[in-house]
């Protein structure tokens, strides 16, 4: 009775060093560093009339858990118009950001929310026309703004994500002795690499 069993079990036990274990993909890497570049749109009352600008930013984030990551941020953006008396203002403005950022995959796509602050070094250039010549000058100002943002990733490789992004900024400045809000939109375009 015992001979019968033998065969089968070693059968059995061959089949089974013989059938791949089912391998589970790796985790991506948790840091990344990613490029983001598109436009600023102010959309405050105090400059709802300046010309949309450029934005650019590096950031660095890491992935501290599944659904949930932080990034840090060095930036530009700038917008220029005219206020009333036909001076000419531009604004030059260096964002150092950290925001918190919700994540939801699906597959190979990712959706996030994110929200955070800032410190943004803002450089104000004034010109006016004066006898037919322009005169002017510059003031500069660090402020504090927040930023509520969603956007989204496509991971083409298990390093390398592309993705689009959405930033609505909440900044006041005070340069020249006059607050201005230089509340606006921005829009990115970013390519991003993990490790």
């Amino acid at each position: 009775m015992s001979r019968p069993v033998l065969p089968v079990l070693a059968l059995l036990a061959t089949i089974a060093l013989l059938v791949p274990n089912p391998v589970h993909p790796a985790p991506p890497p948790p840091n990344y560093v990613e490029a983001k570049l598109g436009g600023y749109f102010p959309m405050a009352g105090d400059a709802d009339s300046f010309d949309s600008g450029f934005n650019g930013e590096v950031t660095f984030g890491r992935y501290l858990a599944p659904g949930f990551a932080v990034e840090g941020s060095l930036g530009y953006f700038e917008t220029k118009g005219q206020t009333s008396g036909h001076v000419e203002r531009k604004f030059k403005v260096t964002p150092l950001v950290f925001s918190v950022l919700g994540v939801a995959p699906f597959g190979q796509f990712e959706a996030y929310g994110m929200g955070g602050i800032g410190v943004y070094m803002v450089k104000d250039e004034i010109s006016a026309p004066a006898f037919g010549a322009s005169s002017g000058g510059s003031d500069s100002s660090a402020n504090l703004g927040l930023h509520v943002g969603l956007g989204g990733r496509y991971h083409a490789t298990r390093n390398v994500f592309l993705g689009l992004e959405g930033k609505y900024l909440w900044l006041t400045t005070s340069t020249f002795g006059v607050d201005t809000r230089l509340d606006g939109a921005t829009v990115t375009a970013n390519i991003g690499y993990r490790f």
